[in-house]
């Protein structure tokens, strides 16, 4: 059992050292606003952002029109369905168009 353990952190060990000496930015956090990870993922956020704002209302608007047409010719005990429906899809689209706004305005912060 112990000797496992030892093994084990023997093994963690080497592989922390490695990793330090192979990576030095990572490692040491030296100039990290530069490297390919961060800019590439700071980049990709934008994107994401940029993204959500275009596709939210893309996907809502019929999907609201869709179910304010059943709604209107649904009877009386079907609209209260509809409505529900009607403002569930108006808070997710609301919702992801606040997700697009927030991380867009976080990612002009950081650049």
């Amino acid at each position: 059992m112990l000797k496992n353990y030892r093994k084990t952190m023997l093994l963690a060990v080497i592989f922390v050292t490695v990793f330090f000496f192979t990576f030095p930015d990572a490692a040491f956090a030296e100039d990290i606003a530069s490297s390919k990870i961060f800019t590439g993922s700071m980049k990709l956020f934008e994107d994401l952002g940029k993204a959500l704002m275009i596709a939210g209302p893309v996907a809502g608007v019929p999907i609201l029109a869709y179910f304010w047409l059943r709604r209107g010719a649904a009877d009386e005990m079907d609209q209260k369905s509809w409505n529900k429906r009607i403002v569930v899809a108006l808070i997710s689209v609301l919702g992801v168009e606040l997700t697009g706004v927030i991380i867009s305005v976080a990612m002009y912060y950081y650049a």
